[in-house]
């Protein structure tokens, strides 16, 4: 498995141009023909003062990259925007590039797909490692192809149980990790819960923020203001959908359409936003922000510490402390 950045922030990048990479600088030297000691020498002269701990680290990361992942080894990428594991084979050799955020790539020829609400708790877990890249168990690599849409067939690299990884690297996994279990937890509770999550978050962020009774509400589910009588601006406008679908561009031209002068539109979807729904929002006249599962999650950890006994009673977290 190897992460696709902080936040799979290239994932899709990825996917569309059928690779992976990684970002340690060697410059431009060609890792595949280079034995472990060499990668080594090459690291150190990159990058003179490292701890030999990081350096090790480094160096191990960038050899299973180069060599470990041989062509035809079966190769898992998770993108937490859209919460899939993607499964594919490696087709080619290590190469230098200047692809956006990569020094070197190798390409893949993606195979299936596999939603992570399919997999075990285990499997879960086990895909959760700290390092940048890291083997999949027989076990939960089994589950990944029984929930693929379309199951690779190609053979599995040999179990290598090297997790090593910089304390930094470390640091980010086990962030993204925590984001993913937030975002397991979100999924699972009520609609009605997920409603007044989304109160919390505003009155975290430190606004007046009240459901709205049910009934017919033209898209107000919550309203928050910067006072507690509603009556300043700007007024926050919330829609809240709980549920597997994405919204689509119909859906926000009707909540657009419900907002008047002074208000701010937030609209909120599990299930994500089509990409016609997202330029919808951007072309509006009025300010609007989408927030699907992923962002509600990073924004949830991040006011945390300020949000009501209300919220967390709903959906409470534990703080895991990590040495400067």
């Amino acid at each position: 498995m190897i992460r696709a950045g902080r936040g799979g922030v290239y994932a899709q990048s990825w996917l569309e141009t059928a690779t992976i990479g990684i970002g340690w600088d060697f410059g431009g030297a060609d890792l595949a023909r280079m034995p472990k000691g060499r990668i080594r020498e090459a690291y150190v002269a990159a990058h003179p003062g490292e701890s030999k701990g990081k350096v090790s680290a480094a160096v191990s990361q960038v050899y299973k990259f180069a060599h470990d992942m041989a062509e035809g080894s079966t190769v898992v990428m998770y993108d937490p925007e859209t919460r899939l594991y993607h499964l594919g084979t490696v087709t080619g050799p290590c190469t230098p590039t200047t692809q956006d955020g990569a020094t070197y790539v190798r390409t893949v020829s993606w195979q299936g797909q596999a939603q992570r609400d399919a997999l075990s708790t285990a499997s879960k877990n086990s895909l959760g490692g700290i390092s940048t890249i890291f083997s999949v168990s027989d076990e939960a690599l089994a589950d990944l192809r029984r929930a693929a849409v379309k199951p690779s067939e190609a053979p599995v690299a040999p179990a290598d149980q090297d997790d090593e990884g910089t304390e930094e690297e470390a640091r980010y996994a086990t962030f993204d990790n925590g984001i993913e279990r937030i975002k397991d937890r979100l999924l699972a509770v009520h609609p009605d819960d997920m409603e007044q999550l989304t109160a919390g978050l505003l009155r975290a962020m430190g606004y007046h923020a009240r459901v709205t009774p049910k009934g017919p509400d033209g898209g107000r589910d919550v309203i928050a203001s910067p006072d507690a009588l509603g009556l300043e601006v700007p007024r926050i406008i919330c829609e809240v959908k709980h549920r597997k679908g994405s919204m689509g561009a119909l859906q926000l031209r009707a909540f657009i359409g419900g907002l008047r002068g002074g208000d701010r539109g937030l609209y909120v979807s599990t299930g994500g936003f089509t990409k016609e729904a997202r330029y919808e929002a951007d072309r509006s006249n009025v300010p609007v922000r989408l927030l699907d599962l992923d962002g509600f999650a990073r924004l949830y950890a991040d006011f945390y510490d300020r949000t009501d006994e209300d919220a967390r009673a709903i959906l409470p977290l534990v703080r895991i402390w990590w040495p400067a």
